[in-house]
C-alpha cells in the first residue's frame, strides 16, 4: 500500500476511535463500578451511618459497591470541590447540606460553584432545635424570650460552629423575637451541649436528637422546620411558638457533578428516593434524626435557592459573620 494511504487510513482511523470511544462510554449500562458517597462531615457520624444504610441498599440492588468516603474539612467546601471536578458519569456524588449554601455567602472564595452541581435528590430533613438548660425554668419559647429581654446581652446560645445551620437559626431567633443574645461557637454539636449542659452557655441551637438525648437536663422549646418532627412530637415549630420567621430547616440531599447526563440523575434519584421510603430504612433513619422526603430535584433546586437567599439576607444584614 502505498505509504501516504496508509498513513491517511491509520489517521482515519485513529480519528474514528477517538470519536468512538464518548460514543460508547456515555452508552455504557450505568452504573459501570464503584459508587461513591463523598460527605462532608467527619466518618462515624450521622451522615456517614445514613450513607451506608443507603449504600447497602444500593449495592443490593444495582449489584455495584456503594462507598462513602470522608472528605472533611472548611465547613464541606473541600468535599464540595472534589465532587465537583469529577467526572459526570455518575459515580462519585456529593451530601449536601446547609453549609454548602451558606459557604457561598461566607466566604470569599469557595473551590466550588453551585452551578457545578446538580440537584439528585433531597434525602431527608433534619430539624435544629432551640435547647435551653432546665435551670432556667422557662417550657415555652415566649417564656424564654421575655427571659431574655429582661437581661439584655446577659444570654449566650451556643452552635456547632462560625457558619453552622445553628448560626444561622440562632441570628434568626434574634431577629424574629427582637433579643440579643451572643453567639458561642464550638467545634462540633458534642462540645456545644456540654457547656450548656456544665451551665456555660444558657441555650443551644443544634439538632434535635441531641438536645432530646439530655431530657430532664435540657429543654427542647421549638425547631426551626416548617413542621413537628415525627419523633419529638411534642416539641412545637417556631412558627407555632409565635416566631414564623424561624424556619431554616436541616437537610441533607444528593448532587451529582452537573454535566452528568440527566437519564443517569433520574435512575439514580429515583432509586435513591425509593431506597429512603423503604419500611426497613425509615425507622432507622428517624432514629438518627433524619426524616426521610423524597423529594426530585426539581423541588430540590427550588429549596436550595429559597435557602440560599435566606442566608445571603441574614450576612447583608449583618447578623451571621465568621468572625467576631
Amino acid at each position: 500500500m502505498n505509504p501516504t494511504r496508509r498513513d491517511a487510513l491509520q489517521s482515519a482511523l485513529a480519528l474514528l476511535a477517538a470519536t468512538a470511544w464518548p460514543a460508547a462510554r456515555a452508552q455504557a449500562p450505568y452504573p459501570s463500578g464503584p459508587v461513591r458517597f463523598i460527605i462532608p462531615t467527619p466518618a462515624g457520624g450521622g451522615h456517614d451511618t445514613m450513607m451506608r444504610l443507603i449504600g447497602a441498599k444500593l449495592t443490593e440492588a444495582w449489584g455495584q459497591p456503594a462507598i462513602v468516603e470522608s472528605k472533611a474539612g472548611a465547613s464541606g467546601a473541600i468535599a464540595a470541590g472534589y465532587v465537583a471536578k469529577q467526572p459526570p458519569d455518575g459515580q462519585t456524588l456529593l451530601l449536601g447540606y446547609s453549609a454548602l449554601l451558606t459557604n457561598l455567602v461566607l466566604q470569599a472564595n469557595t473551590p466550588y460553584k453551585l452551578s457545578e452541581l446538580a440537584p439528585v435528590s433531597m434525602m431527608a430533613v433534619t430539624p435544629i432545635a432551640l435547647g435551653v438548660r432546665t435551670s432556667l425554668n422557662v417550657n415555652t419559647v415566649q417564656e424564654f424570650v421575655a427571659l431574655v429581654k429582661r437581661r439584655p446581652g446577659k444570654f449566650s446560645y451556643a452552635s456547632y460552629g462560625p457558619g453552622s445551620g445553628g448560626h444561622f437559626v440562632g441570628e434568626q431567633i434574634n431577629a424574629a423575637a427582637g433579643v440579643d443574645m451572643v453567639h458561642v461557637p464550638y467545634k462540633g454539636e458534642a462540645p456545644a451541649l456540654q457547656d450548656l449542659l456544665g451551665e456555660q452557655v444558657d441555650a443551644a441551637v443544634v439538632s434535635l436528637g441531641g438536645v432530646s438525648r439530655y431530657a430532664g437536663k435540657i429543654k427542647a422549646l421549638a425547631v426551626a422546620s416548617p413542621s413537628r418532627f415525627p419523633l419529638y412530637a411534642d416539641v412545637p415549630t417556631f412558627a407555632e411558638s409565635g416566631l414564623p420567621g424561624v424556619n431554616l430547616p436541616g437537610w441533607a440531599a444528593l448532587l451529582a457533578p452537573a454535566a452528568t447526563p440527566k437519564p443517569v440523575l433520574h435512575k439514580l434519584g429515583a432509586e435513591i428516593n425509593r431506597i429512603l421510603l423503604l419500611p426497613d430504612i425509615q425507622p432507622k433513619l428517624l432514629e438518627l434524626g433524619f426524616e426521610p422526603v423524597a423529594w426530585p430535584p426539581e423541588k430540590l433546586a427550588g429549596f436550595m435557592a429559597e435557602q440560599l437567599a435566606i442566608a445571603k439576607k441574614l450576612v447583608d444584614d449583618g447578623r451571621v459573620k465568621l468572625t467576631g
